[in-house]
């Protein structure tokens, strides 16, 4: 697969992403607006238009089974079901380009394995990838494997896709898969320990990536977040990235790269629990550009900072100000505890897609 540009490959991250038709149905009958009818699935993805075209390939967080069943097995258990249109998502997010869907959450079996099963054959109508889930657990774990082209060279994107374990979702859910049973993958750090040993003998010049899913909403960091984020990075991954807290995270560079706790919202519509957490109204979509320089893969990484508070946007998810960038890079600074040559290291910028946050390597205090 080859860039819009030859000398770069520009892959997105993009966080929770769900057009939310079961809260927009829930808001209309309690006598409120349901924007997708009023509106139209269009006009909640307007502002991310020029973010989505601008990269080469999208990987995005979808937090909901993709079928037309209202069935759901955790009605009473739940206190949130999702489900959303199997062919317009698909196709509204597929017709920027190449793209894929991290299954690896909390809302993948909402509607049962039927649902889940709905959400295969939709992708495959659509031509779209997935991983995180599965037919059962080998098919859960398997990663998402790209041959990428940039300038002379290659490289191998791999993506693993994991969702935190919790007891509830393991012992009452049964969301996990297993090797006779459907679901989604679980973080599982010795596994993928193997996993990329045995990857690195078959693809070299692999980078390898984790897109975690947490169910923890609306609160930074906690310790069990962190130990499961370095153990990964120490089992052999070169970026980790974590979406599931609906708001941006700290980010932090432990000595050899950069850890995004939280990345929060690509597009979710429902209103939103920012004011009642005091949770800043933000997310972090995240740009990973691959070059090559003298032959070795170079990683820029870029994160375009959006408000995903819908009381604030009206269900228009936009990037933020200059005044906005700023409140987010101090308030990221503090929260991560960055010292003083990380602090050097976060360049805040614009480019034709928007302001941004640069995360380079710390350079050593002289």
């Amino acid at each position: 697969m080859t860039g819009r540009e030859p000398a770069h490959f520009r892959v997105l991250f993009g966080g929770d992403t769900c057009f939310g038709e079961s809260y927009q149905e829930e808001y209309a009958v309690k006598g409120g607006t349901n924007v997708l009818v009023e509106k139209g699935y269009e006009y909640c993805v307007s502002n991310l238009n020029h973010l989505l075209q601008a990269v080469d390939y999208r990987i995005l967080n979808l937090e909901t089974p993709l079928t037309t069943r209202r069935d759901s097995p955790y009605t009473n258990a739940k206190d949130y079901i999702h489900y959303s249109d199997p062919v317009k998502l698909p196709q509204i997010f597929g017709r920027y380009g190449p793209i894929a869907y991290s299954l690896a959450n909390n809302h993948t079996l909402d509607e049962g394995p039927a649902g889940l099963g709905d959400t295969f054959a939709a992708f495959k109508v659509a031509n779209a990838q997935w991983f995180g889930a599965g037919t059962n657990l080998a098919d859960a774990s398997r990663p998402l494997v790209q041959k990428i082209r940039i300038g002379d060279g290659s490289a191998t994107l791999v993506v693993f896709g994991g969702f935190e374990h919790t007891d509830k979702y393991d012992k009452q859910f049964h969301f996990y898969a297993r090797a006779d049973r459907p679901g989604t993958a679980m973080v599982d750090v010795p596994a993928v320990r193997q996993a990329i040993v045995d990857l690195r003998q078959k693809y070299p010049d692999a980078f390898v990536i984790y897109f975690v899913h947490r169910e923890e909403n609306y609160h930074w960091k906690d310790q069990n977040q962190e130990a499961m984020l370095h153990a990964l990075r120490a089992a052999g991954v070169d970026l980790v990235v974590c979406a599931g807290a609906h708001m941006m995270q700290e980010v932090e560079y432990d000595g050899q790269g950069w850890i995004f706790y939280g990345i929060g919202n690509f597009l979710f519509n429902a209103v939103g629990r920012y004011a009642s957490f005091h949770a800043p109204p933000f997310s972090l979509p995240l740009v990973a550009d691959f070059s090559m320089k003298k032959g070795r893969l170079q990683t820029g990484l870029r994160v375009y900072p959006t408000v995903s508070d819908n009381q604030i946007t009206g269900y228009q998810p936009r990037f933020v100000t200059e005044t906005e960038l700023s409140a987010i890079d101090a308030l990221l600074a503090e929260k991560s505890g960055w010292d003083k040559p990380t602090r050097a290291s976060v360049k805040r910028g614009m480019d034709e897609i928007g302001r941004y946050l640069e995360f380079t390597r710390p350079q050593p205090a002289l």
